[in-house]
Order: structure tokens, then sequence, then C-alpha cells
């Protein structure tokens, strides 16, 4: 009777444990009655283009379509894939068809590059099947704009002209696409190298600066004085003869004027496939290059290219100033080995290691044979 009474004892407790846990969850669950139920995170979010507008994108964008020429490969810099990227300007499709892009990112070779054309006209049929999250377009292309948004496509609007715009433009690509950490590293390699520029500018000032014409193609088109070419050839200590042309960053001129200018450095271009020996045996009809100072003494250059044309802004512009520091003055730019950057770039920016052919081919080796770098 005794041990039964002691069962029933302990099955009471035990009972009472229960109910007190029972009542505890009851009051948690009371505490909780009213408060909102936790929302999704935001779907959409807000950035600011270059010209200051307030664009409403994807907080995710998965989507890119780029009119803008480089602005492809700022895309891929910044998110270290052109796994995003559904169209693209057909000159960036041209340049990535032939240099080291088309290995590192074989998935861009899919991209669309026929919903614009080569003066920057959108086929609005062709891009919205191709349903972009956002469309990069220029500074002066506001009616391109509304019109993309009629269609329930946002864009955001680039410009670019100096090495700051440039910087701008990656921060605003890493704001896109969650990128922030990344578009801020390649902002700091840049203003580290223009601020080691800038250590010899003194050093510089006591140097002939060798009178340079950046010429784009057989045409004469040359790299004027509102050029970025024209920055990148100031910062390593040349000076750009045709500065006093105005007006667009390219502008044809004649075969007289480049006689009068006489330049000492002839840098061509990779917006065409012109070469040194074009110039060297006179080979462009219409054209005489055998006075030339440069052509003389076999100082004609084909311009780098990485994994876009060094000609124009882009992210790889830091190195296309300091190779033309090594071909101006190899005597003042001594404190670093140009393959050895590259390849540290590559390796820290792009997760790519470079092989010495890849060297030759980004630096144009095989075409610059009187050039040792």
């Amino acid at each position: 009777m005794m041990e039964h009474c002691k069962k029933s004892r302990r099955f009471l407790s035990l009972l009472l444990v229960i109910v007190f846990m029972l009542s505890l969850a009851g009051c948690q669950s009371s505490g909780d009655e009213g408060k909102p139920i936790a929302e999704k995170p935001s779907e959409t979010k807000i950035v600011t283009d270059l010209l200051g507008n307030k664009v409403k994108i994807k907080a995710n964008v998965e989507k890119i379509a780029v009119v803008p020429i480089p602005w492809a490969t700022i895309v891929y810099a910044v998110d270290g894939s052109g796994k995003k990227i559904v169209g693209m300007h057909p000159s960036a499709m041209k340049a990535y068809q032939k240099n080291i892009l088309k290995v590192m990112a074989p998935e861009i070779a899919n991209a669309n590059s026929t919903f614009v054309d080569n003066n920057f006209n959108i086929n609005y049929e062709e891009v919205a099947k191709l349903k972009p999250d956002l469309v990069v377009i220029w500074d002066y292309q506001p009616e391109i704009g509304k019109k993309l948004a009629e269609l329930g496509i946002p864009s955001v609007a680039i410009k670019y002209g100096t090495l700051e715009d440039v910087q701008n433009g990656i921060k605003l690509v890493g704001e896109i696409l969650n990128q922030q950490e990344r578009a801020a590293a390649l902002i700091k390699y840049q203003q580290d190298t223009n601020s080691y520029l800038k250590s010899k500018e003194s050093t510089l000032a006591g140097k002939n600066k060798p009178k340079t014409l950046y010429l784009r193609d057989e045409q004469l088109q040359v790299a004027t004085g509102e050029s970025v070419n024209k920055i990148m050839i100031n910062n390593a200590g040349g000076v750009n003869v045709a500065d006093e042309v105005t007006g667009d960053s390219w502008k044809k001129v004649t075969m007289e004027q480049v006689i009068a200018w006489n330049p000492e450095v002839i840098i061509l271009s990779n917006f065409s496939e012109i070469l040194s020996e074009d110039l060297y045996k006179n080979k462009l009809s219409g054209q005489d290059w055998s006075k030339i100072e440069a052509v003389k003494n076999k100082r004609v250059y084909k311009a780098p290219m990485g994994i876009y044309r060094w000609d124009a802004p882009c992210v790889e512009t830091p190195l296309m100033i300091k190779w033309l520091g090594k071909v101006f003055h190899p005597d003042v730019f001594t404190d670093y080995d140009m393959r050895a950057d590259l390849k540290t770039f590559y390796q820290n920016y792009f997760n790519h290691t470079l092989t010495d052919p890849e060297l030759d081919q980004i630096l144009s080796s095989q075409l610059n044979p009187d050039l040792k770098i």
C-alpha cells in the first residue's frame, strides 16, 4: 500500500512538471502574439548611376546587356565571371574573339552582340528577347533609357573620359553586382598606380618627353587632345602630338599634318589590324611614312591587349600607362618588371596564372620585336 502511494506521488509530480512546462510554452507563444511576421528580404534596391539618376534594379542582378564597348570586361573583372553578360557591343565581341579573355571566360562567347550596332543604336526587339535585368548605356543616351523603361527594363548611364570616370564606373558595377570588395580592390590598384606615377613627375620634368602619335587605324584617325590616350601619354612622360585636335576622342587627320608633327614614337591601336611593318615598308596607299622620325628609328609599337584593348579606358589602364613608361623612359621606370606586374595583376584580380606565351600575346611581343619588355 505504501509502495502504491509513492508511485502515485511520483506520477503526480511528473504530471505537474509537464503542466508547468506547457504553461511556460503558452506564455512564450502569447508573448509573440501581435508581432509582425518576418518580412522577406527586399527583392529590389536603388543604385545611383554616373549621371546621378536613382535606378531601381533587382537586388540580385543575373543578366546584364552592355552597350559601351569596354564595359563588358569591367563587368567581368568586378564579378569574376562572364556568366551574367547576356549582351555586348559587336566591337567588344570582336576584341574578345582574339584576346586572352576567350580562354579565361569561354561563357562570354554566348553573349548576344546584335542587340546593338556599331553606332550604339539598340534593336529593342532583340534586347527584349534577352530579358536583361539591367542594360548599361552611355550618358548621352537618355532617349534609349526612356524606351527601355517603357519595356520594363531598367538602365544605368555611365560616362568616361578620365581615369576617375573609370573608377566611378567600377564602383557602380560593384554596387550593382553586390561585389563592392572586388570593385574597391580594383579601384585601389588604379589609385596606387596613379600615386606611383606622380612620384616620378619630378624626375620626368628634366627629361625629353617624346612626341607621340597614337594611331587608331589606316584611315589616319588619331587620339586627340580630348582623349584618355592623352592622359595615358602624359602620365608616362610623353607628349601627345595631336593635343591641338579637338572635338572627339579619335579624329581623322591628313598625312601632311602627321609629317608636320613628325612624332618620335607611334603607338598603334588594336581597333584595327595595322602593324609597324605597314609603316616601315610604306604599305598604306597614299601615305608616306618614310620621313617620320618614329619610323626612321623603328619606334612604332603595337599596343597591348589583355582582357580588352588597352587603347581605351578599362580595368587594365594602369598597366597601359606603366607599359608606356617603359617605352618612353626605361631609365626612369626601373622599379617594376612589366611581365611580373602582369602576372601578379592577373593572379590577384582575375585568379588566372599567366603563362609566358600568354604574356607575349598580351604585350604584342612578336609584333614589337624591337621593344624589350
